[in-house]
């Protein structure tokens, strides 16, 4: 294992440690030598990756919420020509490589590999603005490409309602997944996602 490897195995551990004892403890219980104790590493080993346990939750949550800002970027994109295309009553999302069906997978299976880190970051142990962090993610992304997906302004009901809408139910429809004892898999929550009413509000009169 070349220095690279250890170094990147060394952060995996303190990370994993952080996120168990918040869950176990909160994230305002737990200290450096919580961190250090749990992975059984030096605080000389810790200050050498990280300031302080603030600077191991930035580090984390930007990891999961660039990849999911890219992720997104891609479901949208995909979306967005689906519903462009004039044939698109008829899903056969297995089949359409044009349906935003693949790369929902691709999103749901990210989540899924991070689930319990995502769980305990959103819960009351975690931190209470990783939430709005998500939500402000989804909105830029929905507003970065708000022109295209109304092309000719022809939304059934009002811009603002419709933001707001389609926000709200993405984050509650990966709040209740997260959340539950058995999950679907990526690709059954995915085509429950495209067969469900929430991209009702982006079809046109």
């Amino acid at each position: 294992m070349n220095r690279q490897e250890k170094n990147k195995l060394t952060q995996q551990r303190i990370m994993d440690a952080f996120v168990k004892l918040v869950s176990e403890k909160g994230f305002n219980n737990l200290t450096v030598s919580n961190i250090t104790r749990t992975a059984k590493l030096s605080r000389g080993t810790f200050y050498i990756y990280y300031l302080d346990k603030y600077d191991v939750l930035e580090k984390i949550e930007t990891y999961l919420l660039t990849n999911m800002e890219k992720l997104m970027q891609n479901n949208i994109d995909k979306t967005i020509s689906w519903l462009d295309d004039v044939d698109n009553n008829k899903l056969s999302a297995e089949l359409d490589t044009y349906s935003p069906y693949r790369s929902f997978i691709q999103s749901f299976d990210f989540l899924d590999k991070n689930r319990f880190t995502l769980k305990t970051l959103l819960s009351k142990n975690g931190d209470s603005q990783f939430v709005y962090k998500l939500r402000h993610l989804i909105d830029e992304q929905i507003d970065s490409h708000y022109k295209n997906i109304f092309k000719d302004g022809n939304e059934i009901i009002p811009s603002d309602y419709t933001h707001d809408l389609l926000i709200s139910s993405l984050i509650s429809i990966i709040g209740h997944w997260l959340q539950k004892d058995d999950p679907e898999s990526p690709s059954e929550i995915a085509e429950i996602l495209i067969r469900s009413r929430i991209l009702a509000a982006y079809q046109v009169k």
